[in-house]
């Protein structure tokens, strides 16, 4: 049987591989294993998937790249695995240093933090140990794009699966040689990676596998149930998911606006006292403080306690800034307004990709709203293959 290593970093790169790996595994496809990087490795061990770390791949001559690795761990908190993250931060300095040089490299290290690393060697080192039949990753810089040049070079066939738009990680994903196929969202996001220079036949839509729970005939019953259940028949109900906005971009240093999430809320709720059919939900992050709002039955705090994928799909419309939970929204039919003016705007470009239906400054959010709460949700997806099924589709081409 072929053998099929995925690597991926955590958060929403991990749920993107759990399901796919899952159903290979459950069918008998292929063997399976996943190179589970940093907070990936505990939702890898929960979903009883064969876990691979970095520190399962130490060998004889590490030594000096593990002290180096104990050095760097002492100054992060809240290291959860000491272990892997000595192995992880020490033989993926290891493969800076060989690369720059030991001054160079600190420099780039001080500079830069886990930004610096692309560990090709190390994972030159993996793939060579595992022998794989085929290798998927997803869109992360570091040891996945370390991966995939890695196995490109061994003439091991790779897969990339693109969560959301590829907007910086377009500099290599849209490479013609970086893996054989890429798996994305959207058309609009296969239009931007092949003119990027992909060709066509190598970018395949299938949709993000983490995001097929949204879609579920189930998750939008409850859906409907909840509507009723609110008494919302009849009422243009608008969603919005809290959001904290920085005062300087972390990454770049442009200036951002703080004020700005709560500007967008007031105008909102203001918008909505004036409409006698409006409904507004606030759903605050988890662990986040409810903002204050004006009292009134026509605007609820939907806090964590309610499910969200039945939320979205109890709501006619949504806004947010750059929130996933507005993609999240239009993946269940509800209509999106974007706002502009985010210091993180430029990577969720959300009209362009064809997520929002409107892309307006503040002051244009009350015509949108009029115009847009008016509009009947979307068809949700019709009855097809969910993306797991797809991806699943694209990777038997190599197995």
């Amino acid at each position: 049987m072929k053998q099929v290593l995925f690597v991926c970093y955590g958060s929403g790169h991990v749920r993107m591989v759990v399901p796919v790996a899952a159903a290979l595994r459950a069918r008998g496809l292929a063997q399976v294993q996943i190179l589970a990087l940093t907070t990936a490795a505990p939702v890898v061990r929960a979903a009883g998937l064969p876990l691979l770390q970095f520190r399962d791949f130490i060998q004889p001559g590490d030594e000096p790249a593990l002290r180096r690795g104990r050095e760097l761990v002492a100054q992060l908190q809240g290291v959860q695995d000491l272990a892997e993250s000595e192995a992880y931060l020490g033989l993926s300095f290891a493969d800076l240093e060989a690369e720059l040089g030991e001054a160079e490299a600190r420099r780039r290290y001080a500079q830069l933090g886990r930004q610096a690393f692309l560990p090709v060697r190390t994972l030159t080192r993996i793939l060579e140990r595992t022998r794989p039949d085929l290798l998927v990753v997803t869109n992360s810089p570091r040891a996945e794009r370390a991966a995939a040049i890695a196995a490109g070079r061994a003439g091991i066939p790779g897969v990339c699966m693109v969560d959301l738009f590829a907007i910086d990680e377009v500099r290599w994903i849209g490479a013609a040689d970086y893996a054989q196929r890429v798996c994305v969202l959207n058309e609009q996001v296969r239009d931007f990676l092949v003119g990027a220079g992909r060709r066509p036949e190598q970018v395949v839509v299938t949709g993000n596998p983490a995001f097929d729970a949204l879609t579920d005939p189930g998750t939008a019953r409850r859906g409907r149930e909840l509507r009723l259940q609110q008494g919302w028949d009849g009422r243009r109900v608008v969603l919005w998911p809290t959001q904290v906005e920085p005062a300087v971009h972390p990454f770049d240093g442009s200036p951002g606006d703080p004020d700005l999430p709560v500007r967008a809320l007031d105008r909102l709720a203001r918008w909505t006292l004036a409409q006698p059919d409006a409904v507004l939900c606030v759903r605050p992050r988890a662990g986040e403080a409810p903002p204050a709002l004006p009292a009134s039955d026509r605007i609820v705090l939907t806090g964590q306690d309610w499910p969200l994928p039945e939320l979205l799909h109890a709501v006619d419309t949504a806004v947010t800034l750059t929130s996933t939970v507005g993609l999240e929204a239009h993946l269940c039919g509800a209509r999106l307004i974007q706002v502009l003016g985010s210091v993180f705007q430029s990577a969720m470009p959300l009209a362009r990709f064809g997520i929002a239906d409107a892309a307006v400054p503040l002051s244009g959010l009350a015509p949108a709203l009029d115009e847009w709460t008016r509009q009947p949700r979307r068809a949700g997806p019709a009855a097809s293959a969910s993306a797991t099924e797809r991806v699943l589709g694209v990777l038997t081409e190599f197995l």
